[in-house]
């Protein structure tokens, strides 16, 4: 990322930390503004609902000025591929401009056009390998993965969108899985993502986006070690179906599959533990999936009840012992227990606003108009945009 970037990435994630606060009351609105004019925020912000459908307009320009120079020229062979880099530079060019404008960066443009530029010069670059360099299909794919890899992780580090880093990953695993040994190497691989990862989560040298970063490719390593270890997987020959050349291998042994067993059992609970002690609820959430996905797969090998029937009384139960925790949570004499409090948090009200946009998106309405920032003399930006790592900035 530029320095102009990464300052106006922090400054974003400081003002909306402090608005959190100074609503939780933990700041006056004293600290709150002195905290506002220590960090200013050039950039404009538009609410996530707009920059949506910013993004969704660029893109569908974009690619119908890809289908306009299609139909006007009717490439062949060569043209297209000279058509695709031909686009994917405008994009990425585009990209670079849109960023670096602070009225532009956040307006959902120059993600639009980031992600179209890559995903033209991976076209670009399959047919390239394919058509003119003659290779076979699974060796060009290959290639368009390995491509994929780092084409993907580049624009994550310039432009600092943790999107990309999880496509970066998901183009990774998906060679890993096309290669001899894909399991082991989907195993080794994820264990490998989370430990460079999760050293990457606190680092105050790297700019809060690229610590989300940090944060989509933890939980990409961490599902990448439970599908290599799910015994469902294993049985099912899952990862296998993915590779160059499938085929029907031998079966697991009794030994491998009891090792399976436990592990898809016991990597949940390895992730809630290590959620639970860190206090990053990402990892907690990550553990309820994959002990949900852990009790589905119990359910295939004991038919204990219909699986609908499964899945409504887990949810019941889920909900019940939620409720049970907030309300103890709330009882507590100082209004924490172990480090936990009911109180919302900061990274918890980033979701609920992201959640809330679904129902808007649906209804194709508004919401309800409320005071501006303005109104409030709380300024302008930061609010609901910006990049941010997790719980710190």
């Amino acid at each position: 990322m530029r320095p102009d970037s990464v300052a106006w990435d922090r400054a974003a994630e400081v003002r909306e930390a402090a608005e959190a606060w100074r609503r939780a009351a933990a700041i006056d609105e004293a600290a709150a503004r002195a905290i506002r004019e220590a960090f200013p925020d050039p950039c404009v912000t538009p609410s996530a609902v707009w920059r949506a459908l910013t993004a969704f307009v660029v893109a569908a320009v974009i690619v119908c000025v890809s289908g306009a120079f299609e139909a006007a020229f009717r490439p062949v062979k060569t043209g297209h591929q000279a058509l695709l880099f031909l686009l994917a530079g405008a994009s990425l060019v585009a990209t670079e401009i849109l960023d670096a404008s602070p009225r532009f960066a956040r307006r959902g443009a120059a993600g639009a056009a980031s992600f179209l530029g890559v995903l033209f010069f991976l076209v670009g670059f399959g047919l390239f390998l394919v058509q003119t360099v003659e290779m076979r299909l699974d060796d060009g794919l290959d290639g368009m993965l390995l491509a994929g890899v780092v084409a993907w992780g580049a624009a994550c580090w310039r432009w600092g969108s943790a999107t990309f880093a999880g496509l970066s990953a998901v183009m990774l695993l998906l060679f890993f899985g096309r290669v001899a040994h894909g399991r082991v190497l989907w195993l080794l691989g994820g264990a490998a993502l989370v430990a460079l990862a999760a050293r990457r989560l606190d680092d105050g040298r790297w700019a809060p986006s690229h610590r989300r970063a940090a944060t989509v490719l933890v939980v990409a390593g961490v599902a990448a070690v439970y599908a290599a270890v799910n015994v469902y997987s294993l049985e099912r020959h899952l990862l296998e179906n993915l590779g160059r050349y499938v085929s029907r291998p031998a079966g697991p042994s009794r030994g491998l599959i009891v090792v399976s067993a436990l592990a898809t059992a016991l990597v949940p609970l390895a992730v809630l533990a290590w959620g639970w002690s860190s206090r990053r609820t990402f990892l907690i959430d990550t553990g309820i999936v994959l002990l949900a996905l852990s009790l589905v797969t119990l359910r295939h090998y004991v038919h204990v009840a219909p699986l609908s029937m499964v899945l409504t009384l887990s949810g019941a139960a889920l909900v019940t012992l939620a409720l049970a925790i907030e309300r103890a949570l709330r009882r507590a004499p100082d209004g924490s227990v172990a480090g936990f409090t009911a109180d919302p948090l900061f990274s918890d009200e980033r979701r609920q606003r992201a959640l809330q946009i679904v129902p808007t998106v649906a209804a194709f309405t508004a919401p309800a108009a409320g005071p501006t920032a303005e109104d409030k003399g709380l300024g302008g930006g930061g609010r609901f945009g910006g990049g941010g790592a997790g719980e710190k900035f």
